[in-house]
């Protein structure tokens, strides 16, 4: 056999195929592992941060929401919760709404910031000593620091209400301010002053009313028809005779009445006057009457409340309480 053909029957090299090459952006098993897992911790994050910061939202920055400012004075939400609280225990079994609540407990911070601001005005401080000793007699106790009875009778207290040291001190604080203020008012007022004296009957309805004031327009004594058709117990006993008071203390119909009539003016009435129907007569208008000290006291709360009433235009009062807001006092009253 000739060399050539020996030499074809060798086998003959296969040609070599060349390696793929890899792309730069491609990635082993593990690395698409690890990718994985960073894009899933980063998920994690994000949603504990999401969560995060609503619990802190929630249990933080909406607590401290200024809801309410009246002049200078701020109040919070967490601040009107401790009160609402504190408000339903007041009220437990009254079957006050809680709408109602809600709304009365908001007035009443508005009347203790505007009555405060008239203290002020007025010269009036308080300091922490008289709102701790205020809170002392309320628990019937000297005050006293640590390890005392008012300290263990306080934070019983504290428990009981549901409220901190510092939000209890605040409404302390405020009841102090509305004390001092009327004591003040008392004290403007004086001794004396404008007292009046009628002589009534009063009568349930206003047919009764009328039949009381044809007897007497006929002849009969009013005293004598008091004595007999009077539904008012305490002056049917004295002829009819009511208690001399400061004309502001008497009702408003009254009042309006009896305006510019001086005593022994012709019968007035029938008057309708909360439900009743009152027939009557000014029996004495003395210019320098000697008031009571209940009847101080009652005249001092009217000077209040016309202080606030007015006190109230002057002052600027924001609110910014929503849905949520309300719906989260009601959740954490409380807590």
């Amino acid at each position: 056999m000739a060399r050539r053909d020996r030499t074809t029957g060798l086998p003959r090299p296969r040609p070599r195929k060349e390696a793929k090459s890899k792309s730069r952006f491609s990635m082993d098993e593990g690395q698409q592992l690890r990718a994985v897992w960073a894009v899933g911790g980063l998920l994690i994050a994000v949603l504990v941060l999401v969560f995060g910061y609503r619990w802190f939202e929630a249990n933080y920055l909406h607590p401290d929401k200024t809801i309410l400012r009246v002049g200078g004075e701020k109040y919070s939400l967490r601040y009107y919760t401790d009160r609402l609280f504190l408000a339903a225990q007041s009220n437990a079994g009254t079957g006050t709404n809680v709408s109602i609540l809600e709304q009365t407990l908001l007035t009443e911070l508005e009347d203790e910031a505007l009555a405060k601001i008239l203290a002020q005005e007025k010269g009036i401080t308080v300091s922490d000593e008289e709102t701790s000793a205020e809170i002392a007699a309320q628990l019937g106790v000297p005050a006293g620091g640590a390890g005392s009875t008012f300290d263990t009778l306080y934070r019983q207290r504290l428990t009981t209400v549901k409220m901190s040291d510092g939000a209890y001190r605040r409404y302390t604080e405020a009841q102090v301010y509305i004390n001092k203020l009327k004591a003040k008012l008392a004290e403007e007022i004086g001794n004396t002053g404008e007292v009046v004296t009628l002589r009534a009957v009063v009568l349930a309805s206003k047919e009764d009313a009328d039949k009381v004031l044809a007897r007497v327009n006929t002849g009969e004594n009013l005293g004598s028809v008091a004595q007999a058709a009077s539904t008012d117990i305490s002056s049917r006993q004295n002829d009819g005779l009511m208690e001399p008071t400061p004309a502001r203390m008497l009702p408003d119909a009254v009042r309006a009445a009896i305006d510019g009539k001086s005593a022994g003016s012709d019968l007035i009435g029938p008057l309708e006057v909360a439900g009743s129907f009152w027939v009557f007569r000014i029996e004495k208008r003395d210019t320098q009457g000697v008031y009571t000290e209940t009847q101080k006291g009652q005249l001092a709360d009217f000077a209040l409340q016309d202080g606030v009433a007015a006190k109230r235009s002057g002052v600027t009062i924001k609110l910014d309480m929503d849905s949520r807001d309300y719906e989260w006092a009601n959740e954490h009253a409380g807590d």
